[in-house]
């Protein structure tokens, strides 16, 4: 056998594991009728999985409400600014079988907007603002969706990749948006 033979099955061989099984949390969703996309699991071992918006709410009081699962806890709400959207990820677990899950849901830039879990779990109440904050995803039934780290008065969402921090006395401009105001703001003497 060609070492070129033999690279191309090391290579067919990495592709046949990149297939994802499903864990047993995404068969347990399958089986209540909702469809996940499988990420298998991360480095702690986490099994991943990525659900639609419309799923949220119904697969998180599922995974709540079951005793096989029973996900009663929302460890964190994060979030991620990706090319495709932004991603809410959800790590949740069971204080009775110590197991964790983590869910994505993408949703596109031009309407960031995702359904509260603070009904089933009080802690997101917190996170969603956090990630509304720094985001921008709108959690749509949040009690108080409002900014928590920043000034109501605050523009833009920092986290994201597109903000352009403010120009002020303290921090200067940013080198991206040199502008006249920044310049006067800088040149003023004390």
């Amino acid at each position: 056998m060609s070492t070129e033979q033999l690279s191309l099955e090391a290579q067919e061989k990495k592709e046949e594991e990149k297939i994802l099984l499903p864990g047993e949390f995404s068969v347990f969703l399958k089986d209540k009728g909702v469809n996940s996309i499988p990420l298998g699991n991360d480095a702690s071992g986490i099994e991943t999985l990525e659900i639609e918006t419309k799923d949220l709410v119904n697969s998180c009081q599922l995974l709540k409400s079951n005793t096989e699962t029973f996900i009663d806890s929302l460890v964190l709400i994060t979030t991620l600014d990706l090319k495709k959207g932004y991603q809410s990820i959800y790590t949740l677990s069971s204080t009775k079988t110590r197991k964790f899950l983590r869910i994505k849901i993408t949703v596109p830039k031009d309407n960031p907007i995702v359904p509260t879990v603070t009904h089933i779990w009080s802690a997101a109440n917190w996170y969603e603002r956090e990630a509304y904050d720094m985001m921008g995803i709108i959690y749509a039934g949040h009690p108080n969706l409002k900014r928590i780290l920043n000034p109501e008065n605050w523009e833009g969402y920092p986290l994201r990749k597109d903000y352009i921090p403010p120009a002020d006395s303290l921090n200067g401009p940013h080198p991206l948006t040199e502008t006249e105001f920044a310049e006067k703001t800088l040149s003023k003497e004390s």
